[in-house]
């Protein structure tokens, strides 16, 4: 396991960051681990090395490693929500298709404050309908746009058979937070949406989540693209923030300068699939990270991710040991 520490960023932008990478053989979540290995600066530090967050009060981003798609787990005082529930789509990935599901039970959940889905791609949703199935799930979300794919059609279908309090979300609106000092903001899709011709883009209008916890924040991008991207920012809202997971697995369509100079995140997470069929991340996405941090993860190498933070200090902890110069190759195997 690695794990890195970082410090919130001052207004200037300038990273104020502590950052700590250890080696354990085997990752063991919310529970005391063993570290030890290299000590690196990140990006513009330079104080001195941040210890691990363990304040039980800590708020944690758990990026988990699905394949090719995305399943994030928000938890805090033994409280949980997920943001997409999905799927990989190769045939070959099989022990993906249950890793949500392993990782939740790992944790001991049976409770899940909201599910939230960003969008109705199959490698979001994919697993949507199991989840509420599972467990006892308190409000879903979505952005409300129709999708004719049986998939969601069969999920629709049990929330309203099943009477899952749901809920559509777009920009300005907020999640109601299980945690009273985290606030959950939407700031895309816009509540007119973005259309492709005479239709909603299915990207595009992706749930764009500003998560925030004390002095850090988080951007969650889902698959929103360069039209979303444009849009959040002209809307003025300040999305300066510690830590993003990258929109569309490091898709060239997205995470674009004008964005990553908006967020100027220290920490980036892509949720992507090892020898995807898309060459994500695209060497053009994975330039541009490079330009604004050294601290890149992506689940494709790293396994699960977990960002924790006290709401001052942050870390990120890797299920796999974290090998930074292999991070800024392409999909399709060409280095930055």
């Amino acid at each position: 396991m690695a794990k890195r520490s970082g410090k919130r960023k001052r207004s200037s932008k300038t990273a104020q960051t502590k950052i700590i990478s250890l080696v354990c053989g085997l990752l063991v979540i919310a529970a005391i681990v063993i570290f030890g290995g290299a000590e690196l600066e990140g990006t513009g530090s330079s104080n001195p090395l941040a210890s691990q967050i363990t304040d039980e009060h800590a708020f944690s981003v758990h990026v988990i490693d699905i394949g090719q798609g995305d399943a994030i787990l928000l938890s805090k005082d033994d409280t949980y929500a997920l943001i997409d529930a999905g799927e990989t789509m190769s045939p070959s990935d099989r022990e993906s298709r249950t890793a949500i599901f392993a990782y939740l039970d790992s944790l001991d959940i049976d409770r899940l404050e909201f599910l939230l889905i960003t969008h109705q791609d199959y490698d979001h949703i994919g697993s949507a309908k199991d989840v509420l199935s599972t467990y006892d799930v308190g409000t879903f979300y979505d952005n409300g746009v129709e999708h004719t794919s049986a998939t969601y059609e069969k999920l629709m279908t049990y929330i309203s058979e099943e009477n899952v309090t749901y809920s559509i979300v777009r920009e300005g609106d907020q999640i109601e937070s299980p945690w009273t000092d985290v606030t959950i903001e939407i700031i895309s899709p816009p509540q007119d949406l973005i259309m492709t011709g005479s239709s909603p883009d299915i990207n595009e209008n992706s749930i764009v989540l500003n998560i925030t916890y004390g002095e850090v924040s988080f951007i969650l991008a889902g698959d929103a693209g360069e039209k979303a991207e444009e849009y959040i920012i002209s809307t003025g809202t300040s999305i300066d923030a510690e830590i993003l997971k990258a929109g569309h697995h490091g898709s060239s369509g997205s995470s674009t300068d004008a964005f990553l100079e908006a967020v100027s995140p220290n920490v980036i997470v892509m949720s992507v699939g090892a020898d995807n069929d898309y060459g994500h991340p695209h060497l053009e996405t994975l330039t541009r990270f490079a330009q604004y941090t050294e601290n890149i993860y992506r689940t494709d190498l790293d396994g699960d991710v977990i960002i924790t933070t006290d709401g001052s200090e942050y870390s990120v902890i890797t299920e796999n040991e974290h090998i930074a110069e292999n991070i800024l190759v392409s999909g399709n195997g060409v280095s930055v």
